[in-house]
């Protein structure tokens, strides 16, 4: 039987850099252990499903919709064109140091899924004195490696979905499915740019293309939180949808901001999340992932866990992007995590 997850008890705005403000939601216990979600996408959506996956006696559980997102303003999903060099990694992990700080949080626990394991990576990395414990759900660091994949690779897992993907991207910008040379117009790039066009006809075609193509390929083993859905042919395009298609391929195409994020933070150049994950031992991390993740292989999960000293990674056998048994494991690692950080709290005399 599902567990109903606890009730929003407060939310606010906060505004931040660029003109951006973000929504942020807490739930559970005032005086518990704090706890960050960060969702998926990017772009993606700010679900409740997430708040069953901690305590809520003893976890005060935070959650925002990332800047462009959800409830945030301004929408990366509005009709008209619109200024999308505000959404950096750098720019999102700001924005959780400032809610951070907003709240009077001294430190927490970060959890992130999908897109949101990378940020919650990103904002462990740059600020690991503020983390209690991190919990990563369907690992990713988006590589450059992951990107071509995840648009291009996987195709060959797919192809009759790719084939319409990339029909449209050779039609109307340009690319070129048999051209491999270093200095190419990737599929990704080519999306970006139709997406941000001033065409909003165009626009609306290219998210439809997207949205098919992410419910193609998203959905092995168990389908995952919060899942893209395609909009019906002739519905018109929702907000949501023209948003998360623009975010991804914007944060696609530069192959997730890291390498202009990480060197200031001891990584060295070229070498991304994977390279400054030394900066999280001591910090207790559970990496969990399904095999049957043809989006996100196990690879980068793997890789990640033999670069973080003490991680634990647990590798659900029969589920991709998500699924029930993964979800336990969560629920789970956020158990022993807040346990952990609530016994070393001082004693209140």
């Amino acid at each position: 039987m599902s567990v109903s997850p606890p009730p929003v008890t407060a939310s606010g705005r906060l505004a931040v850099c660029g003109g951006h403000e973000i929504h942020w939601e807490e739930a559970g216990a005032p005086d518990g252990v704090p706890a960050l979600y960060l969702h998926g996408g990017p772009g993606g959506r700010l679900t409740a499903g997430h708040r069953r996956n901690a305590p809520a006696d003893r976890t005060r559980m935070i959650s925002l919709s990332q800047r462009g997102s959800g409830e945030s303003t301004p929408h990366a999903g509005e009709p008209g064109p619109v200024d999308l060099t505000g959404i950096t990694t750098a720019d999102l992990v700001a924005d959780l140091e400032a809610l951070r700080e907003h709240l009077g949080i001294e430190a927490w626990i970060v959890q992130g899924v999908s897109w949101g394991s990378t940020l919650a990576l990103a904002y462990a990395e740059a600020h690991p004195e503020r983390v209690l414990g991190v919990v990563l759900f369907a690992v990713t660091t988006t590589s450059r490696r992951e990107v071509d994949w995840i648009t291009e690779g996987v195709g060959a897992l797919y192809p009759e979905a790719w084939d319409a993907l990339a029909a449209l991207a050779e039609q109307r910008a340009g690319f070129d499915r048999h051209d491999r040379s270093p200095g190419r117009l990737r599929l990704v790039e080519a999306y970006r740019r139709m997406l941000t066009s001033e065409d909003r006809q165009l626009v609306d075609t290219a998210t439809r293309a997207w949205m098919a193509w992410e419910h193609a390929h998203i959905g092995i083993g168990g389908g995952g939180p919060a899942l893209p859905r395609a909009d019906a042919t002739g519905a018109p395009v929702t907000e949501y949808a023209r948003g998360f298609a623009r975010q991804v391929t914007h944060v696609w195409a530069h192959d997730g901001f890291v390498a202009d994020w990480a060197v200031p933070y001891g990584a060295a150049p070229g070498t991304g999340l994977l390279g400054g994950a030394g900066r999280l031992e001591g910090i207790p991390g559970v990496l969990i992932h399904g095999r049957r993740d043809v989006s996100g292989p196990v690879r980068t999960a793997w890789e990640l866990h033999r670069a973080w000293p003490g991680s634990e990674l647990i590798v659900v056998e029969e589920e991709g992007h998500g699924g029930p048994v993964m979800a336990e494991h969560w629920a789970a690692a956020m158990e022993r995590l807040v346990e952990t950080a609530h016994r070393a709290r001082p004693a209140v005399p």
